[in-house]
Formats: C-alpha cells, structure tokens, sequence
C-alpha cells in the first residue's frame, strides 16, 4: 500500500503547475490555441473513458496504471520539446489518454486490494499523498523558477514522473487471477444501467462535486477580490485548504464508512449551507468558508467511491470495475459539459446565480432519500 502511497505523491508533483498557461505561451501558442488544447484534453478523457476501462478490465488493474504513468511520462516530455501548436496538441492528446486510463482505475485497486471494510480510510490516505504533492509543488516553485528558469519547472516534473513510473511497475497485483473473465456486452449493460435509479443518482452527485470543484478553482480568485482581498491571497488559501484537506482520513474514521448513503445527504446539506454563505457572507469571515468548503466536498468524494464500488458488487461485475466505474465518469463528464454551456450565460449576469444553483442541487440531494433502491 505504501509503494501506491509514494506514486501519487511523485505522480502529483506537478512544478509548472502555477504557470501551466505560461508555459505554453511563451512558446507561441495564444489565449485562443490554449483553450482549444484543453478542449482536446477534455474530449480525449471523455471519448477514451469506455474503450480504456474495458482494456484495463482485459489486462488488469495495475497494468493500466503501469501504462497511465507510462503514457503521462511521454506526455511530459513531449512538453518540454514543445515548440508548436501540434505538438502542444499532441502532449495535450497524450494527458488526456493517461487521464482516461487512471478513470476508476485507481479506485478500482485499492477496492479489490483491501475491499469494502476500510476503504474510505485507504482511499483518503491516497488522496492526501496527491494534497502533500501539491502543496510540496506550491511552495517549492517560486524556488526552482527563480534559482532556473521556467523550463526547469518542466525538467523537474519529469524526473518525478519517472519516479513514479518506476515506483507503478514494482505494485502488487490487486486482482484474483482465478477466474475467466468472459466479453462483457458493454452496450445492453449500458442501457441497462441508464434505466436505473440508483446508478443516475450516482452520477448525478459526482457530477455535483466535479462541478463544485471546478467553482472553487475558477471563482475563488474573484470572490477575494469582491471581498477587498488582493488577487494574491489565492495563493495562501489554496495552501491553507489543501492543508485542512489533509484531515480527510481522520473525519471518514470519525464519521465510520456504514450507511454511506446518511452520510452523503448529511454532508450534502453542509456542503449546500456553504455554497450559500459564499453568496451571502462579507469581508473576512468568507475566508472561513472558502477554506472548509474543499474538505466538505473531498470526505463527500470519498464516499461516493465507496458507494460506486458497492454498486458494482452489487451487480456482480466485480470482473468489470474499472469498466462500470469509467462509465459514471463517461456521464457525469457529459453532464459538466451541458452545465458549463448552461452556466456560461448565467454567469453573464452574477457568478452568484451559479452558487446558489449548486446549493440548491446539494439540498434536492440532501433530502432525497431515495437511494436504496436496488442495483438493476
């Protein structure tokens, strides 16, 4: 478990990160052409999400994330040698594949690897080394950036990866090699599993907390601003809640992972309570929200994958995990994408309405006791 442990924390070692956009232009590529290579990344991870889960159900667990860290070390490369939109577009295709294949694959591991009793325990200790990783790639960029030069920051994050490649390739084996696993009828199982209530609510609360996420990275920044805050401050408050996130293992082991359903609608209600606050409190007291909110949803996160991998047993396609869990991931990518377009002329008017759209889905999702429907 620890050698997973150490792979997040290379594979997460992110040095360009504060510059990503920077990174890119100062290589020619403008505004316009950095959109476009997130939209391909975006729509690589969706396209790839089935095909990738389906291979990694064929060639197994840890050869799929042997593969991803791989395939995200050539990507990284390919940045550093990056000189044109093309080859930008390639590292971009490249992220987006590696991403697809680490979709529930992960998950997927540490479930068969320990099972269901202490999951959420395992799974947020992983988290926290990715937080750890971040943090550590924060506070070391102002030094590697001013003692080198921004291409160092690229350098670095590639000895890092390699790290973790080599770290992935010496993983146990999570799967039982006894059983045949036979062609899995991906279509009629779709359908299948679209008609189900249970397996639409899932995917209706990953795609609330995906899309909350997205609101803290995109919004936090002007709500400091509309506070009297200096654009700086972003930088400690992301510090400041990544720090707090860290605590993630201690609340799942104090809330216990029984009944997970409880503790969804529980800290659906909480997370919905903050979202209006960030609408509603001024000046320096919002600093207090901004920084709890992460973890709300993070613990959230945790037992949502719970509640997935449960799904999949209870179906009895514990042969097909990483494809079944790709799928809510396929979904709920589609789901963000129409909310985007949806938010993208409600923000036209106040980012706020948006806020108070989420706090509103976390309530509908808070009161909703409707989950213990069975699987199919």
């Amino acid at each position: 478990m620890k050698k997973s442990y150490i792979m997040n924390l290379f594979s997460n070692l992110i040095f360009y990160a504060p510059v990503a956009l920077l990174v890119r232009t100062v290589q020619g590529i403008t505004m316009s052409q950095f959109f476009i290579l997130q939209a391909i990344l975006s729509i690589t991870c969706m396209v790839f999400e089935f095909p990738l889960g389906v291979l990694t159900d064929k060639i197994g667990l840890k050869k799929s994330i042997v593969l991803g860290q791989f395939i995200m070390l050539i990507a990284r490369i390919t940045l550093f040698f990056a000189n044109n939109f093309w080859i930008f577009a390639i590292e971009a295709f490249l992220e987006g594949i590696a991403f697809a294949l680490n979709s529930g694959t992960v998950s997927a591991y540490i479930y068969n690897l320990f099972g269901d009793d202490n999951y959420g325990n395992n799974i947020s200790k992983f988290y926290n080394f990715g937080t750890v990783a971040f943090i550590l790639s924060t506070v070391l960029f102002p030094f590697i950036n001013s003692k080198f030069d921004i291409r160092a920051l690229i350098v670095a994050t590639i000895i890092a990866n390699a790290i973790s490649f080599l770290i992935s390739i010496f993983l146990p084996e999570s799967e039982d090699k006894n059983y045949e696993i036979e062609n899995l009828n991906l279509v009629s199982n779709l359908k299948m599993l679209v008609k189900n209530y249970k397996f639409r609510r899932i995917i209706l609360i990953v795609s609330i907390i995906n899309l909350s996420f997205l609101l803290v990275n995109f919004f936090y920044v002007q709500i400091l601003i509309e506070n009297g805050f200096s654009e700086n401050t972003i930088s400690p408050l992301i510090l400041a809640y990544s720090a707090i996130q860290l605590s993630q293992p201690y609340i799942v082991r104090f809330l216990g992972e029984k009944n997970s359903w409880n503790k969804i609608r529980k800290l659906s209600i909480i997370a919905s309570v903050f979202f209006f606050a960030l609408c509603v409190v001024k000046k320096s007291p919002v600093i207090i929200f901004m920084i709890i909110l992460p973890t709300i949803l993070t613990v959230l996160g945790v037992f949502i994958d719970k509640i997935q991998n449960n799904y999949v047993d209870e179906l009895g396609l514990d042969n097909y995990r990483a494809t079944i869990l790709s799928s809510f991931n396929f979904f709920a990518d589609m789901f963000e994408v129409v909310f985007l377009l949806f938010n993208s002329y409600i923000s036209s008017f106040n980012y706020r309405y948006i806020f108070l759209f989420m706090a509103l889905l976390f309530v509908l999702n808070g009161i909703n006791k409707k989950a213990n429907y069975p699987a199919i």
